[in-house]
Formats: structure tokens, C-alpha cells, sequence
């Protein structure tokens, strides 16, 4: 059985999703935020400091860490939590949501991938 020409089986998974984050509480969502940035963070200072640091400088890692945790904080912010206090309207997750906490979870993946082959091959992150 085919699906609708304008519903199709991954937004309706997406929506699932957003409708899921949706009833998760304002402050979790907040944790939310911070353990993605946290992840991709760190996993942008593993990436600069494997590739980079031997070019430009020992601090290129931190501040190339600094500077996609600032700006993934206020793209998940932005996404999960949202800048609109309005009762009228309250806040509802949307393909944004779901999408940045996808790109965490695929972070998180990529760093225990990463600490893993830093263990077979004897060295750690």
C-alpha cells in the first residue's frame, strides 16, 4: 500500500518525533540542548585537533570547539526550546527539533566510535 503523494513514510516518522519532544518538559528540553552541544562540541575539537593542529596552533581546537558550541546551542535552542514566551501560543517541536537531536545522536555515535578505535590502536582521544 502506497503512501499519500503528500505524506510520506519519513515525515510521518519526523512528526511522530516532533510530537514526542513536544511533550517532553521545558527543562529537559533544556538538557536537551546542552548535552547535543556538548557532544558535537567535543566532537568538533576531536575532529580540529586530529586534522588541524599541526598547522595553525595548540589553541585552534578549543576555539574551533567555542565557536560550534555557541552556535549549536543557539540553533538547538532556537529548535527545542524556542525564543517566543507567548502562553497564547505555546511551543511546538517541529522537523528542526528532530533533526538537531538526530545530529547529536549521530555525534555521540561518531565519539564512541572514534574513543573505541583510539583504544584498539592504543591511543585515546
Amino acid at each position: 500500500m502506497a503512501a499519500p503523494r503528500d505524506k510520506t513514510y519519513s515525515t510521518d516518522r519526523v512528526a511522530q518525533w516532533a510530537e514526542r519532544l513536544t511533550r517532553v518538559p521545558h527543562v529537559w528540553r533544556i538538557v536537551l540542548v546542552l548535552l547535543v552541544t556538548l557532544v558535537l562540541a567535543l566532537l568538533a575539537w576531536v575532529v580540529v585537533d586530529r586534522i588541524i593542529v599541526n598547522e595553525f596552533g595548540s589553541m585552534t581546537p578549543t576555539f574551533a570547539a567555542v565557536a560550534v558550541g555557541l552556535l549549536v546551542y543557539g540553533v538547538g535552542w532556537w529548535a527545542l526550546v524556542g525564543f517566543a514566551d507567548d502562553p497564547q501560543r505555546p511551543w511546538h517541536a517541529g522537523a528542526s527539533a528532530v533533526w538537531f537531536v538526530a545530529a547529536g545522536a549521530a555525534g555521540l555515535v561518531a565519539l564512541v566510535m572514534l574513543a573505541a578505535v583510539g583504544l584498539i590502536f592504543g591511543y585515546v582521544l
